[in-house]
Formats: C-alpha cells, sequence, structure tokens
C-alpha cells in the first residue's frame, strides 16, 4: 500500500501539484490574512502528494519573500537548514522499525512548540501518518491540540484518519484531498513518464497520479494484472488458494487486499447496473464475465459480495494496525471466502 513516505521521496515536483492548487490557494489566502487554523488533518488517500504539499506550505509560511504564493527559495530562511529541512519545522512520523508514533516523540514535539521561533516566525509541526499514534501518544498531543502555542502550526497528515481519535479529529480543521479527474492525471502522467498509453496505470491506481508513478517504476501494475488473473482461475475452481496466497506475500499482503476491495467494488456494481463500469480493464472485465455466467439471484450475490467487501477492509484494517495478525491465515480465510462466493 502506498503511504505517506511516497509522497515524501517525489521532492523533485513542483509543489503545489495540478490537483492541490485550490486547496493551495486557500491556506495562502487564509495564511495571508492571519485566519489560518492552528491545526488541520490532511487527509484523503494515498498517493495524492499530502507530505509534499504540507512541507512545502510550511517552507511558504516561513518564506521571507514569497512569490507568487510559494516559497523563494533564495530568502535567509529558505536558505536555513537547507531546502527540506528547517529548524522552525518538526516533523514526525513512525520511527524506524516501529508501526507507532510514540509518547516520546510527542514529548518532543511539545517541548518544540513552546521554544522561541529561530526565525521570529512561526513554527510549524508536521505529523506523517497520523492514523498511528498509539494511544499515549495521542493522548499527549491532545494537550497540545486544546492549548496550542502561539504562532504554532500542526498538520497531521493522514491516508486513514478515520482511525484516528474523534477527540484529535474535532480538533483540527480538515483539509481533503480527492483524486484528479482522469484526463488531469493523465496529463500529469503523460509529462512525467513520456507514454501515451496510461489507462492502465491510471485504472489501477484509482486516478491517484503519484502510485500510478510507482505502479509504472516498480512492474507493480504486471503483479496486479497476474493476482486477478488467479483471482479467476480460483473463481471458476481452476486454480488452489495456496497459489494466491503465496502470490500475495509476494506483492504484499497489504497491496493484495487493496485489490480485492477494489475488484469486489467493481463486481458489486457490474451486478447492480447489468453492465461493465467504466473502471473496468481487461482482468476486471473477465472476472465481471466470470460472475455473469454463474447466473446467480442478483441481490444473493451482491449481499455476498458487500459482505466479503467488508471482510476484505477489516483485514486491511487489521495489517495496517499492526497488532500482529497472522497475513498468511487473513489472506487463506479471505480467499477461501472468495472460492465459496456461488
Amino acid at each position: 500500500m502506498v503511504s505517506d513516505e511516497l509522497d515524501q521521496q517525489a521532492t523533485a515536483f513542483e509543489i503545489p501539484l495540478p490537483w492541490q492548487l485550490a486547496a493551495w490557494g486557500r491556506l495562502a489566502q487564509q495564511f495571508k490574512t492571519e485566519q489560518l487554523a492552528h491545526a488541520y488533518l490532511v487527509c484523503g488517500e494515498s498517493g495524492l502528494g499530502k507530505t509534499m504539499f504540507v512541507s512545502a506550505f510550511a517552507h511558504f509560511m516561513l518564506c521571507r519573500t514569497p512569490h507568487q504564493q510559494v516559497a523563494c527559495g533564495e530568502c535567509p530562511n529558505c536558505l536555513m537548514g537547507g531546502k527540506h529541512s528547517h529548524p522552525d519545522i518538526w516533523q514526525i512520523g513512525p520511527e524506524e522499525g516501529s508501526k507507532d508514533i510514540k509518547i516520546e516523540q510527542i514529548r518532543f514535539l511539545s517541548e518544540f512548540a513552546i521554544r522561541t521561533s529561530h526565525s521570529g516566525g512561526a513554527k510549524v509541526v508536521i505529523i506523517t501518518q497520523a492514523h498511528r499514534l498509539n494511544a499515549n501518544a495521542a493522548n499527549a498531543l491532545l494537550k497540545t491540540l486544546e492549548e496550542p502555542p502561539n504562532n504554532t502550526y500542526l498538520f497531521l497528515v493522514s491516508d486513514l484518519a478515520g482511525r484516528m481519535l474523534p477527540t484529535i479529529r474535532s480538533r483540527c480543521q480538515r483539509l481533503f484531498f480527492s483524486a484528479p479527474s482522469k484526463s488531469e492525471a493523465s496529463q500529469w502522467l503523460q509529462v512525467k513518464l513520456g507514454l501515451e498509453d496510461i489507462d492502465k496505470l491510471l485504472l489501477a491506481s484509482r486516478n491517484r497520479p503519484l502510485l500510478a508513478l510507482e505502479l509504472a517504476a516498480t512492474g507493480a501494475l504486471e503483479h496486479r494484472q497476474e493476482f486477478l488473473a488467479k483471482l479467476g482461475e480460483l473463481a471458476r475452481g481452476q486454480s488452489s488458494i495456496d497459489k494466491l496466497v503465496n502470490l500475495s506475500g509476494k506483492i504484499g499482503e497489504i497491496t493484495a487486499l487493496g485489490y480485492l476491495a477494489a475488484t469486489s467494488t467493481i463486481l458489486i456494481k457490474c451486478m447492480l447496473t447489468n453492465q461493465r463500469p467504466d473502471e473496468t480493464d481487461q482482468a476486471t472485465d473477465a472476472l465481471c464475465s466470470i460472475f455473469d455466467a454463474k447466473q446467480l439471484p442478483v441481490q444473493a450475490l451482491v449481499a455476498d459480495l458487500f459482505g466479503f467487501f467488508e471482510e476484505v477492509q477489516t483485514a486491511r484494517g487489521q495489517l495496517i494496525a499492526g497488532t500482529n495478525p497472522n497475513p498468511q491465515l487473513i489472506m487463506e480465510s479471505l480467499l477461501w471466502r472468495w472460492s465459496m462466493l456461488q
């Protein structure tokens, strides 16, 4: 699964990205008129550049001579600490080897928040993967959110905001990012990749441009096609669960669960509308044909698919939460459930 780390890797892009312009303009205007909230929850699906956006906006806030609502890159504040760091910007996320953001990190954050600014201006705190705050860290962060120091701004970035404490979400202004239109994503990707036919990438990434770039760079698109093909074979009784479990381990169980969730959603649309949705490609179209051929009562099949989708989402939540589940057993259970969709 792509997360905030992907956003951080793509530092060569010019920010704001095309699908971020409206959000950037609103924040920049609020900052100019001193109406910026003290805390923002920056949320939405992965692969949209949320962390890139927040980091660039933090540098804009500290820039002394911004040009057309972006940091100049040349003033003392822009040059202080290097291009991607600044002593008045504090960024945290899960530490290496840990799945959680821990209370010690929040304590350091709180100390940073009450310090005097190095540059005499704002201080900015960025928390990536904020849904990974453990219980103690989340409760400690609440104190800072309830009584934010003057001229200190917090940006909590998350792909899974629903997993955060409601008390934290309620103390933040929500800044939601959605995937751009197919045409906008296609135009941007064509410039970056130099490819004319990128429809498969857009389908696989659900119009999330940075995820599409990763799929193109890693060959993950071929893995998706292979997984869906074997999923079809399993539905026809022509393959074994073990083969798909092994393939899931190869590509990553969370990624495989993403394929299962997206596929079941498309199948539900196909069954309800009796036609192929726009987002189908050859692999998913073949799966739709398999279920059409079963000639089962639509209502019963849709109910089963909804139940399967909910089980997949629960499994994804268990793996992402890092509560030591067994990925292999989870995949075996779900794929057995898939094979039983009759």
